[in-house]
């Protein structure tokens, strides 16, 4: 019996033998795998190369997307379902998907699991770039592992010379940086662009995102600090007046880890939670974002609305020897001033007090947070068809 390790190895020879029998034409994209993240990374370059009759692929591991496009033909033909991340690297999948796989000029990944490169690391005609979730800036882990040169033949970033030198302490080189603003952004654009040109009504909404950390021991439970401090920011009684007085809808995402604490959070009937998917429509209608340090803060600089980073645990003095030097090199960093950024609390009050002040100020950014804004250099705009042009001319 062949298993599927000596069918993966047999099919991976394969493609290194017959490599140059090919043109390179086709691309391949992908996004997380699973179900209740928002495919919105990579999925909008599949769309928009779809449109200008370019040969992409999209790796589905969702097949709500699959449901939903093959109602058009020339979508369905070119999604392919993936019903869990451990397939990617059968033997079954190269066998079926060989052609494609022959055929590739380059592999964009808006997701970070190492499945994608268990399969094309190994083949040094593909081009692999690591589109991400997000922009990559607060956490130095990220270029150790999910974002490293070492997986990656290239990285996209936003051109932004803040943005880029993080990166390039951590090994990348500027010529395997594509200098391009995230292609999911445009969607912001097309929205603002309604709204003026439509006078649609938007009504005045908040969203609160907070990350998760990752612990020294998985046993081990997040610091209480944690969850206590977003409980009492939820519930604080002048902050609840505020959004009733001004009509204010405030929505909150549980991030996927944080929701064995729902039945907690879920005491305040003030607010609309929300599930992992609705996170880019939430981001889009926003006037505000309070989040810890969760890299879409990028997106509400690029729109140019205010944001609000409260760090939860920042009291919590074992936070050291509770998480991973990461978490705990941004939550330092942040305390002591080493990691710069604006609109940063470390207690409640603070935090409580600046989200009332926007509420009362229309939402209207002020300085220094606007110099802020102008100093990460975020002013692009037609995303995803300028990262196809570099794709098609590189």
């Amino acid at each position: 019996m062949v298993t599927q390790e000596c069918k993966y190895r047999f099919y991976l020879n394969l493609i290194d033998e017959n490599k140059d029998l090919y043109n390179k034409t086709d691309y391949l994209l992908a996004d997380f795998f699973f179900a209740r993240c928002s495919s919105d990374d990579a999925f909008p370059i599949f769309k928009e190369m779809i449109n200008q009759n370019i040969s992409a692929h999209y790796m589905d591991g969702k097949l709500s997307l699959y449901n939903m496009f093959c109602k058009q033909e020339k979508h369905c033909l070119k999604i392919i379902p993936v019903i869990n991340e451990n397939i990617i690297i059968d033997g079954d999948f190269l066998e079926k998907y060989l052609d494609i796989i022959l055929k590739l000029k380059a592999v964009i990944a808006g997701t970070e699991y190492f499945s994608l490169n268990n399969i094309f690391k190994y083949i040094n005609y593909i081009t692999y770039i690591n589109l991400g979730h997000g922009v990559k800036y607060f956490k130095n882990f990220l270029y150790k592992e999910y974002a490293s040169y070492k997986r990656y033949n290239k990285l996209v970033l936003p051109p932004s010379k803040k943005i880029i030198y993080f990166a390039q302490k951590y090994g990348w080189k500027d010529h395997n940086i594509i200098k391009n603003c995230l292609p999911k952004w445009d969607k912001y654009d097309i929205y603002k662009h309604n709204i003026k040109n439509y006078k649609k009504k938007n009504e005045k909404s908040i969203f609160i995102f907070f990350t998760w950390r990752l612990m020294k021991d998985r046993i081990v439970d997040v610091s209480p600090y944690y969850i206590k401090n977003i409980i009492k920011l939820i519930n604080n009684n002048e902050l609840n007046k505020a959004l009733k007085e001004y009509n204010i809808t405030l929505y909150f995402a549980l991030h996927h880890m944080l929701r064995n604490y729902k039945d907690e959070m879920k005491s305040n009937k003030l607010y609309i939670f929300i599930e992992q998917n609705q996170i880019s429509d939430c981001l889009t209608k926003a006037n505000l974002l309070i989040t810890d340090f969760s890299s879409v803060i990028f997106d509400m600089i690029y729109q140019k609305k205010p944001y609000i980073m409260f760090i939860p645990d920042s009291e919590d003095e074992n936070i050291k020897d509770l998480y991973i030097q990461g978490y705990y090199d941004i939550i330092n960093g942040l305390k002591n001033g080493s990691f710069y950024f604006e609109n940063k609390y470390l207690n409640v009050t603070g935090a409580i007090n600046k989200i009332i002040y926007y509420i009362k100020n229309d939402f209207l950014i002020e300085s220094p947070l606007s110099d802020f804004y102008k100093s990460f250099e975020l002013d692009c705009k037609n995303n995803t068809r300028n990262f196809i042009n570099y794709l098609i001319k590189n």
